[in-house]
């Protein structure tokens, strides 16, 4: 039987941002079960007192208190690292990705900042490198299935501590405040507790301040 509690709990469960909000305290109750009350008495097909839809959210989130992801606060010595003109290029899946890594290496330009960065998926291999190695890295790739290409990305990194992994609800935070600054996100890495995230040029300067912000 669909009762007023059921049809509250699934609209939460698919908004996560109110369920943000409850969780911090923010959320007007009263205002919320008043923007759901349409809904509820479509599905149940009869009117119901907007306090009824109060008390359902006020008990289905003493469910979501007890998973509160914003108790923990992030370490106040975390350092923010920064990369610009980085080139990113994806492949189909290489069988012999070590012979090609060989020979990537080989012909890249030899200077002092200059890195290659891997990462082999399921379904795609991807390189990132300095901007001034994409003509050689493309010629490289000159037979294989490109399957993205991006220039001039910035990435950020941080290298949190390895007992974070286990913290439910970090990578959430951070994407987060990047969503609610209309920031998006072109590539996502972690590497052991590292974590690696590349932005386009326009919005590198204001991912880097909306991650340091969150962060003090």
């Amino acid at each position: 039987m669909v009762t007023v509690q059921h049809i509250v709990k699934e609209e939460l469960i698919k908004n996560p941002f109110l369920v943000d909000l409850l969780q911090q305290d923010l959320l007007n109750i009263s205002a919320l079960a008043e923007k759901l009350y349409p809904k509820v008495t479509r599905i149940l097909g009869r009117n119901v007192k907007i306090t009824a839809i109060s008390m359902a959210i006020r008990r289905i989130a003493q469910q979501f208190y007890k998973k509160q992801m914003f108790k923990w606060e992030f370490p106040k010595n975390l350092e923010v690292s920064t990369k610009s003109n980085v080139y990113e290029i994806a492949i189909k899946k290489e069988s012999q990705l070590s012979t090609l890594l060989f020979n990537i290496q080989k012909n890249l330009i030899k200077k002092a900042g200059i890195f290659l960065s891997v990462v082999d998926g399921n379904y795609e291999t991807v390189f990132l490198s300095n901007q001034c190695n994409k003509k050689i890295i493309k010629k490289m790739l000159k037979n294989k299935e490109i399957t993205s290409e991006q220039d001039n990305l910035g990435y950020l990194s941080v290298n949190f501590e390895p007992y974070t992994k286990d913290i439910p609800g970090i990578y959430y935070r951070i994407t987060r405040a990047f969503a609610f600054n209309n920031i998006s996100i072109q590539s996502f890495h972690t590497i052991g507790a590292e974590m690696i995230i590349l932005f386009k040029k326009k919005d590198f300067m204001n991912a880097y301040e909306t991650l340091t912000n969150l962060f003090n």
